[in-house]
């Protein structure tokens, strides 16, 4: 198991064991934690390893006699891998991107930010931006070469000649980081341009009026500031980031998924 400190555990295992568990269990809804070690598709002791990260990051639910199912999220997830690949891997990357905000997107947001990016001095920048966060917590090498690992069988990044960039299937999670500016050392949310990036993303998919029912204790409203394009455009002042984070993620993790 892999341990970023005072964090959730992360089996270290590639994207096919864990695509085949999703596959599994969609298909075998009830099936029991141990006949899915029997098919050597989770490792560790107790419920397995991959189970609890599945349960803990929503993928599924398990009950009292280890019985796993799959939940709303996870039939999103488990539809695409039957309809769409490329779709699948981008909801399991948006699902990361939700659930683990101190790792994963953290990773994702720095190499954004900073790429081209050594892989040598993006761990150095994680850490620095983990100690910011909790001075007594890091990210050890196993994590993180677990994590990267997972990104790039995930098609969100790629490392060519030891430099990481983001590759095109992150791109939802790049509009949702660029769609908050600071301002006057406040986070604020661009309605219309987090909008329209994700219109020519998903099937011209209009975010904007299933999100702003749902983001009240997210952001607040405020007037557009002044300028070319302040007019046409909707600001909220941001609350809580990861409140931002997880209704957009719902909002596309409920889109009909079809061919």
């Amino acid at each position: 198991m892999l341990s970023i400190q005072r964090s959730i555990p992360i089996p270290r295992i590639g994207l096919e064991k864990l695509i085949n568990y999703i596959l599994l269990v969609g298909e075998n809804p009830g099936i029991n934690c141990s006949v899915i070690k029997e098919k050597r598709l989770d490792i560790g002791k107790g419920k397995g390893d991959i189970t609890r990260f599945f349960q803990r990051i929503g993928l599924i639910e398990v009950d009292e006699k280890c019985g796993v199912r799959l939940t709303e999220v996870g039939n999103a997830v488990f539809k695409a891998l039957n309809e769409d690949l490329t779709l699948a891997k981008m909801l399991l990357h948006l699902v990361l991107y939700r659930e683990l905000p101190p790792h994963y997107r953290l990773l994702i947001d720095l190499i954004s930010e900073h790429e081209p990016v050594g892989v040598t001095e993006l761990h150095e920048l994680a850490n620095r931006r983990i100690r910011e966060l909790s001075p007594t917590a890091w990210l050890n090498d196993v994590a993180y070469k677990a994590l990267i690992g997972l990104a790039i069988d995930l098609e969100v990044i790629e490392v060519t000649n030891n430099k990481v960039n983001i590759r095109y299937t992150a791109s939802v999670s790049e509009c949702i980081r660029k769609s908050i500016a600071i301002t006057n050392n406040q986070k604020i949310l661009r309605m219309d341009n987090l909008n329209n990036c994700l219109k020519q993303l998903i099937r011209n998919f209009d975010i904007k009026a299933s999100l702003i029912n749902n983001l009240n204790n997210c952001v607040e409203p405020i007037v557009a500031p002044p300028g070319p394009i302040g007019s046409r455009n909707t600001y909220f002042r941001v609350i809580d980031e990861d409140c931002v984070v997880r209704q957009v993620v719902d909002a596309i993790l409920r889109l009909p998924i079809s061919t």
